[in-house]
């Protein structure tokens, strides 16, 4: 499928806007959820971390920036509710396992 290429992208918010309504409103979505697992790999490597505690630091750092996508109109609004539901059953797994 072929996209038109941007027409008026002088700015980087134009640029963004027109890369994410050619990835059908997907973009910002996909690079928080890579985030994600970057931040949760990278946390696991850290010999004194726990499972819960690398998922709930990669849940709350993608929470933020869900919501902050949210607020620029980039990020839909169940996918934000999804980042702060994963950041509880992190926050809930983390008490349970006494972290």
């Amino acid at each position: 499928m072929l996209h038109e290429p941007p027409t008026n992208a002088s700015t980087s918010v134009k640029m963004f806007d027109w890369l994410n309504s050619t990835v059908d409103n997907f973009l910002f979505p996909g690079i928080i959820f890579v985030t994600w697992i970057i931040i949760f790999v990278k946390q696991m490597t850290n010999p004194g971390n726990t499972v819960s505690k690398s998922f709930t630091s990669a849940s709350f750092i993608t929470m933020i920036l869900s919501v902050f996508g949210r607020l620029l109109g980039y990020v839909d609004t169940s996918f934000m509710t999804i980042c702060i539901i994963l950041t509880v059953i992190g926050g809930v797994w983390m008490h349970i396992e006494g972290n």
